[in-house]
């Protein structure tokens, strides 16, 4: 692992994202267990022992013009990068912040900018963790890298570390050269263009989901063949309608 890293691992915590707010950058903090993970929109997060719960800081520099929004999305890049060795069919991305194996849940990104200078990225991957309480609790149906690649599953922190790997070398390509290159990885990483609607306050706006705008917003193709771009900003949920 890069040595830039410095690494605080934990027995339990209520959740990574508290602990890594103590934290400078370049810092990541994993725990065995979280009592109290969230998800996006404060969703529940269960992190039990076997999977890999952690947080990556990073640095930003706040007077660049680079869309930070597009965090989780190069934190996505970083995750596939990190799994491709591992060979496992029908992995994907899906917008804004899941990792899938087909239509079930893998892992899954959560982005908080706890200072001006500085994001921290939560990263939850289901490796070894006993699924039972994770039936019916969850929206989508979860799966687990040792069920995926069982002749080749990594012990936990071995993974963490090479996912700490990949995440400098997707960030520092963002940082230096925008989200072109991201974005390049991106086309490559959502899988097939699948009927989706987008939940904003308002409305409800159904397409195939085409990839993304530099800004991270989804482009959607309608059923006469038109796109529209869906701002992110304004987007509570996009879910697949398969």
């Amino acid at each position: 692992m890069r040595n830039k890293w410095k690494i605080k691992e934990l027995k339990d915590c209520e959740s990574t994202f508290t602990e890594a707010r103590k934290m400078p950058a370049w810092s990541i903090v994993s725990s065995i267990r979280q009592t109290k993970g969230r998800g996006r929109f404060n969703r529940a997060w269960f992190g039990e022992e076997g999977g890999l719960w952690a947080n990556y800081n990073l640095p930003l520099d706040p007077h660049t013009n680079r869309p930070w929004g597009l965090m989780p999305l190069v934190a996505g890049v970083a995750l596939i990068e990190t799994l491709k060795k591992y060979n496992i069919k029908g992995l994907r991305l899906r917008w804004p912040n899941d990792l899938l194996v087909g239509r079930n849940k893998l892992a899954g990104i959560l982005v908080e900018r706890p200072a001006a200078d500085m994001v921290s990225v939560g990263i939850g991957i289901n490796v070894y963790n006993n699924m039972v309480k994770l039936q019916g609790a969850t929206t989508d149906v979860p799966v687990r890298l040792a069920d995926i690649a069982p002749n080749n599953c990594p012990p936990v922190n071995k993974l963490r570390d090479e996912l700490a790997d990949q995440l400098a070398e997707a960030f520092t390509l963002f940082t230096e050269q925008g989200p072109t290159p991201i974005l390049e990885k991106l086309n490559q990483a959502w899988g097939p263009s699948l009927p989706v609607v987008a939940i904003t306050d308002s409305d409800r706006i159904c397409g195939f989901f085409t990839g993304i705008e530099p800004d991270g917003s989804p482009i959607l193709r309608r059923a006469d063949g038109s796109s529209i771009t869906v701002p992110a900003i304004s987007i509570n949920r996009l879910k697949e309608l398969i």
